[in-house]
């Protein structure tokens, strides 16, 4: 599972290189967009949001794959959009249903990439933390305070998870005695739930569950 602390530290890039890279070692890769309140995947993959994740976990598609789309020049690599939004996220990935879900996943593919919410904004990413195998946290340099990043991963670590690393975004190295985490390019520009859609909004980072 890719998180961060907040908003705009490059989390979704993350997940989607990732995938990326591990999809040219020929390993099957699936990439799943569970940022509910702000999906992105399908902006970058310019593909359909209109069915997904939410209709599986509701019971709308009785078949994931029908849900789960191709990346035409990676065919190993599948995308499975978050859907269409629904009223309790939280409660969404929280169930039953998401776990036996990532379960089923993981037999399916070599790896399987969770782009989640930023960890502290919602609780959703310490939720789907407890169903992965690990979680990396991003950070955005001169974005991030030590502070902030310390209490994403505490909240992690106070669930359970378990946190594989740290991506530091977009280092200054002249600069990394400061008070902030050096960073990547930071692409939110609007505040992080909006209901425009920033065309460079969040870019991120990866998991295998």
């Amino acid at each position: 599972l890719v998180t961060s602390s907040q908003p705009s530290e490059g989390k979704t890039t993350t997940a989607i290189n990732t995938a990326f890279i591990l999809a040219q070692t020929g390993a099957e890769i699936l990439l799943i967009d569970c940022d509910l309140r702000r999906p992105r995947l399908h902006v970058h993959f310019n593909i359909s949001n209109a069915r997904g994740l939410t209709n599986c976990l509701s019971g709308e598609a009785s078949e994931i794959d029908s849900v789960i789309q191709s990346y035409a020049q990676l065919p190993n690599l599948k995308v499975l959009p978050s859907g269409p939004m629904p009223p309790n996220p939280a409660e969404l990935l929280g169930s039953e249903e998401m776990r036996k879900l990532l379960i089923a996943l993981s037999k399916k593919f070599t790896h399987v990439i969770v782009d989640s919410p930023p960890a502290i904004s919602f609780t959703d990413a310490s939720i789907l933390s407890t169903f992965v195998d690990g979680v990396i946290l991003v950070v955005h340099g001169g974005r991030s305070s030590r502070a902030v990043v310390r209490r994403a991963k505490q909240q992690l670590l106070d669930i359970g998870a378990h946190i594989f690393g740290v991506v530091l975004n977009n280092v200054k190295i002249e600069k990394t005695h400061d008070y902030y985490y050096g960073g990547y390019y930071g692409y939110y520009k609007s505040n992080y739930y909006t209901a425009e859609e920033d065309p460079e909004a969040d870019q991120g980072s990866t998991a295998s569950t």
